[in-house]
C-alpha cells in the first residue's frame, strides 16, 4: 500500500561492527558469543570478521583493510572491546606487525573522532570485566562505558543498540492547585494567649534514658560479674561520647562494655555465643544512630555477607572462572574496606586508623577488637561474632 509507514515490527534491524584485538584464543570465544548474542536473541544485526571467515571465500576480496573501513562506514554503532592489548594498538604503540588489524581499525576510528571533532556518539567502549575499564582509550573517557559481565549494563547497551529507552519518562501534568488565601497583613491583629512555657529538666531526662535502656536490659542474661546499672551507666557514656563525635574514645568505650561480660579478657568463641542480644542491639543501635548508619554492627555483618557472594556474571561465556574466597581472603579483605588494614592488608597501628565520621563504612567499632586471636583463631572468632549480630532482632 502506498505511504504504509514502516512499524516497529518491520522496521530494520540495528547494524553493529565490533572492533577488537585478537588477544587470545579465549578472548576470540568471547567475542563471537558476544556477536552471536546481539544477533539472536536480541535483534542486532552484528557483524565481526570471524563471520567472514566461516564461509568462502574466507576472506574478503577487497582485502582486510577496505573491508574494515566499509565495514566502519557501514555500521550505525561499533562496539570497541577494551583491553590491554588493544589500547596499546590503538594507540599505536605495538611492535611493528603484530596486530596491524586492530592498529588499521583504531587509525579509521581516531579519524572518524577528528573529523567530528570528537562529537560522536557511534563508537561505544565496552569490556568484558570491570577490571579492564582502565584500558579504555583516553579518546573515549567521556562516553558512556558498558560492563559486559553485569546483566544491568549489557541490558542498557543491548536498548541502547535497538534505539529503545530504558526508562519511560511520563507526560508533565498539569496540577490544579486550589486558589491561595487572601494576604493578611493588613487585618487587625488578635491578642493570642502566649502558650505556657516548657522546661526542660535535663537531669530528670537523663534519668529517663537510663530507666529505658534499663528495662530494655532487663529483658537479656545478665553476667553474674556486670550489674544492670554498670552496663546502663556505660551505655549511657558511650551514647555521649557519640553525640559529641568523640569517636576513639567512644570506640574504646564499646570495647570496655563488651569485655566487662567476660571478666574484661578478650573473648573467645564459646564466649561470643554467650554475648547478650540486648547488649549487642544497643551497642548498634547507638553506632548506627549517630553516624546515621555508616557505622555498627549490622553494617560489618553485611559487608561480610556482600564480600563472600559470588560474582554473577549475566553471560559465561562472557566472565572468566571466579573461584570462591576464603575466610582468610574475605577477612582481609573486610579489614581493607572498613580501614582496618593498608591496601596491601597490613594491620594499621591506632595512629594511622582515621578516629572520625569520614572513617570507611563500617570502621567502628572495631570488633576486632574483641576477639582473643591467637594463630588461624582471630578469622573463626569473628565469624562466629557475625553470626551472633545476624540472631539481633
Amino acid at each position: 500500500m502506498a505511504g504504509k509507514q514502516v512499524t516497529e515490527e518491520t522496521q530494520a534491524p540495528t547494524k553493529v561492527f565490533i572492533s577488537y584485538s585478537w588477544d587470545s584464543e579465549d578472548h576470540k570465544e568471547r567475542v563471537l558469543a558476544l556477536a552471536n548474542t546481539l544477533r539472536k536473541p536480541w535483534g542486532i544485526e552484528t557483524d565481526i570478521d570471524q563471520y567472514v571467515r566461516a564461509k568462502p571465500p574466507f576472506t574478503p576480496l577487497q582485502g582486510w583493510e577496505l573491508w574494515m573501513e566499509k565495514r566502519i562506514e557501514w555500521a550505525e554503532f561499533v562496539l570497541i572491546v577494551c583491553t590491554e592489548t588493544y589500547q596499546r594498538r590503538f594507540r599505536g604503540n605495538e611492535e611493528p606487525g603484530i596486530g596491524q588489524g586492530s592498529t588499521w581499525e583504531g587509525t579509521i576510528i581516531r579519524q572518524h573522532l577528528y573529523n567530528n571533532q570528537l562529537v560522536c556518539t557511534k563508537f561505544i567502549p565496552v569490556v568484558f570485566s570491570s577490571q579492564d575499564l582502565k584500558h579504555i582509550p583516553i579518546i573515549f573517557n567521556g562516553n558512556d562505558k558498558y560492563i559486559l559481565e553485569d546483566e544491568k549494563s549489557f541490558g542498557e547497551l543491548c536498548y541502547r543498540l535497538n534505539k529503545k529507552p530504558v526508562v519511560t519518562m511520563p507526560e508533565v501534568a498539569i496540577a490544579k492547585l486550589q486558589a491561595p488565601p487572601a494576604p493578611k497583613f493588613f487585618l487587625p491583629q488578635t491578642s493570642q494567649t502566649e502558650p505556657p512555657s516548657v522546661f526542660l529538666d535535663v537531669a530528670e531526662i537523663r534519668a529517663q534514658d537510663a530507666i529505658k535502656l534499663e528495662s530494655e536490659l532487663e529483658k537479656t542474661s545478665v553476667n553474674a560479674q556486670t550489674s544492670d546499672c554498670t552496663r546502663s551507666e556505660s551505655l549511657l557514656k558511650l551514647e555521649e561520647l557519640l553525640k559529641t563525635e568523640k569517636i576513639k574514645e567512644a570506640d574504646e568505650q564499646t570495647r570496655k562494655l563488651i569485655l566487662m561480660e567476660n571478666q574484661n579478657k578478650p573473648l573467645t568463641a564459646p564466649e561470643i555465643r554467650q554475648l547478650p542480644l540486648g547488649l549487642l542491639s544497643n551497642i548498634d543501635r547507638l553506632w548506627m544512630e549517630y553516624s546515621a548508619g555508616k557505622f555498627g554492627l549490622k553494617v560489618q555483618q553485611q559487608m561480610w555477607q556482600k564480600i563472600q557472594e559470588p560474582e554473577k556474571p549475566r553471560f559465561n561465556l562472557f566472565a572468566k572462572k571466579v573461584e570462591p574466597l576464603t575466610e582468610s581472603q574475605v577477612w582481609n579483605r573486610l579489614g581493607c574496606l572498613v580501614g582496618w588494614r593498608s591496601d596491601d592488608e597490613k594491620l594499621l597501628l591506632d595512629a594511622k586508623i582515621d578516629f572520625s565520621i569520614k572513617a570507611p563504612s563500617g570502621c567502628f567499632p572495631r570488633t576486632r577488637s574483641w576477639l582473643h586471636g591467637g594463630y588461624g583463631n582471630t578469622v573463626k572468632q569473628f565469624v562466629v561474632l557475625m553470626e551472633r549480630v545476624a540472631q539481633m532482632e
